[in-house]
């Protein structure tokens, strides 16, 4: 399905406001797109880039008359912005997020939107360590997934033009069940994000030095870099199911200490080998 939009108001120019800019531009999918932000010097890079074409530090001011809304801000701002957008956007215009949380946005959507609804919940898996727009790319979101809201109350219309988007800038749709959303990212993504600072913070405390680091330090703890307050807000906003899912973690980890203080060399085994075939199932492979 080919799309067009008119006039696009991106909300929140940082990395995937930005990209998001650049891949719609590049495949000519929008013939304006209005960047809002707070940050004057931010939305000036990302004009310079060609990430937008002109800027706006106001919402309402952004977004009157849009036929695309995107709300690529924290997850806690979406559903007060979306109480923004709504009474100024184009009549019939698809209003999208780009959160890594979706239960309570969704939710509040539910209420505010006028049925069926316009707004569609919207999660690509794209995100970086790197943030702002200086490092936005117009091919960040090719060959990765993107979460696309489902639900009975959605207009199907909007629905096949978010999904026809997100494919424009060449994501892979894979349709989106909020209420298990939120439950998976935070085994997959959010703690993951909190046990990747925990390890930087212990090697830090012991006074570990770069040459003395392997490539699993590396590896599990590179997203430690990434924007604090994006990460704040993605917790805070999955607060419950994440403190679920810290308990589980440090449920495992107390197994293996009482392995360790057993000297169960073969248990100690049979955790290692539990946890690769555990991840050769959730990897599909």
């Amino acid at each position: 399905m080919t799309i067009h939009f008119e006039g696009a108001a991106i909300i929140g120019v940082g990395l995937l406001g930005a990209s998001l800019g650049l891949a719609l531009k590049k495949r000519n999918t929008v013939s304006h797109i209005t960047g809002v932000g707070r940050r004057p010097a931010s939305l000036e890079i990302a004009r310079a880039r060609g990430a937008v074409d002109s800027i706006a530090t106001d919402a309402v001011a952004g977004a009157t008359g849009a036929d695309l809304v995107v709300i690529a801000t924290p997850a806690r701002l979406v559903a007060p912005m979306l109480d923004l957008v709504l009474p100024v956007c184009a009549a019939g215009a698809l209003i999208i997020d780009v959160a890594s949380t979706k239960g309570a946005i969704c939710a509040h959507a539910r209420q505010v939107c006028p049925k069926p609804r316009r707004f569609i919940g919207c999660h690509p898996m794209a995100g970086a360590e790197s943030y702002g727009p200086e490092n936005g790319r117009a091919d960040l979101f090719t060959d990765r997934v993107c979460l696309v809201e489902k639900d009975d109350e959605l207009d199907p219309d909007a629905r096949i033009r978010a999904c026809a988007l997100w494919r424009s800038c060449g994501a892979r749709v894979v349709d989106l069940d909020v209420h298990a959303h939120d439950a998976i990212l935070a085994r997959t993504s959010h703690a993951p994000h909190v046990a990747a600072v925990a390890l930087a913070l212990v090697a830090d405390m012991c006074g570990a030095r770069r040459d003395m680091i392997g490539n699993g330090f590396l590896d599990t703890t590179r997203i430690a870099l990434s924007r604090p307050e994006i990460w704040r807000d993605i917790c805070l906003e999955n607060r419950e199911v994440l403190r679920d899912v810290l308990a589980e973690i440090r449920g495992r980890l107390s197994d293996f200490e009482n392995l360790l203080a057993a000297a169960d060399g073969p248990g100690i085994e049979t955790y290692f080998e539990a946890g690769a075939e555990a991840r050769m199932r959730v990897m599909g492979s």
